[in-house]
């Protein structure tokens, strides 16, 4: 069990470095090209560093562990709502940012479309879950056809130029470098997230552990942590879009992983869930929206340093946990 244990956490370091990388590089390939930095975050940023939760759904699902595979989803997409409130702190209290209010108030309107879309993604997860049949058309179940097509087509709606700004010259011939470390990164995330999956699956069949529980919350957190330090960087150049596009849209690729680990389950894999994945995408649908509210509401109030949504967030995160605690225990 000690080996399994280390093997988990030297795969979870391996995320974490990988993940930093990943994010740096792409950065460095935004500006040897010239893309508008907020393209960058809502999608090239986000899909990066989602990437170990791509490797760790498809490998849960190659090795028929379902409950692995769409608790990581799902409780990835809840980690990184709290990531929020976990921001909002290290904004206050480390960072000493005091002069500015609640994070959530800094935020355009715009970020409430990707919540929009990221919300529509997890209801998708949760009418696969609770009404889809076990057909299959070429690999896949019809709501895992359905959530393929949806996401490009809302990458597509939500893309908005910046305006206004002026470009300088660029040569692709930079971009050679950053290119190829980013995939070198890529390849370590990809390869840590496997181990990721194939020790929590050891780790939940040799303790009294669920899988949904090693999947919502020790599996999610690990290949959640590329976003957690993206995020700080985002923070401490007070770039907010950046960082509250990045969490949505992480969750919108997150679920957008159903269909390639679909391909890898033998079978349909969202009639294989259970309620208590349908618990951990509707928890995660209730953070997204009290996110988008704070948005909406732009309140400057805080209490200990953090905004009301902020602790709501924060607040249904730890009930969260505690519920699939609770229900995660095999006896």
């Amino acid at each position: 069990m000690l080996v399994q244990w280390g093997i988990f956490g030297l795969s979870a370091l391996a995320v974490i470095i990988a993940g930093y990388k990943l994010a740096q590089y792409g950065d460095e390939i935004g500006e040897a090209t010239g893309i508008e930095r907020a393209w960058i975050g809502m999608l090239l940023l986000a899909t990066v560093t989602s990437l170990p939760e791509l490797a760790t759904t498809v490998t849960a699902g190659a090795i028929s562990a379902p409950e692995i595979a769409l608790g990581n989803i799902f409780g990835s997409n809840l980690f990184n709502m709290a990531l929020i409130a976990v921001m909002e702190a290290i904004s206050f209290w480390i960072l000493r940012q005091r002069d500015l209010p609640p994070l959530l108030s800094h935020v355009g309107g715009d970020q409430l479309l990707y919540a929009a879309a990221a919300i529509v993604l997890s209801s998708l997860g949760i009418v696969g879950i609770s009404f889809a049949s076990g057909r299959e058309f070429l690999g896949m179940g019809p709501v895992s056809w359905i959530i393929l097509l949806f996401y490009p087509l809302s990458v597509w709606a939500l893309y908005r130029p910046q305006e206004g700004t002026e470009r300088a010259e660029k040569h692709p011939g930079e971009a050679v470098r950053p290119l190829l470390k980013f995939a070198l990164a890529g390849t370590v995330v990809v390869v840590a997230g496997m181990y990721l999956a194939r020790t929590g699956k050891e780790i939940s069949q040799a303790t009294r552990l669920t899988g949904t529980f090693m999947g919502a919350i020790f599996i999610a957190a690990s290949t959640s942590l590329p976003e957690l330090m993206s995020c700080i960087g985002a923070l401490r150049i007070r770039s907010f879009d950046l960082l509250v596009g990045n969490l949505f849209g992480s969750n919108m690729f997150n679920v957008f992983t159903i269909p390639f680990a679909d391909l890898a389950y033998r079978g349909a894999l969202l009639p294989a869930g259970s309620l208590s994945q349908v618990a951990v995408a509707a928890l995660s649908i209730v953070l997204m929206a009290v996110a988008a509210f704070g948005i909406q509401r732009r309140s400057h109030r805080r209490f200990l340093g953090l905004g009301y949504e902020a602790w709501g967030i924060l607040g249904g995160y730890l009930l969260a946990v505690y519920v699939l605690f609770a229900r995660g225990i095999e006896f």
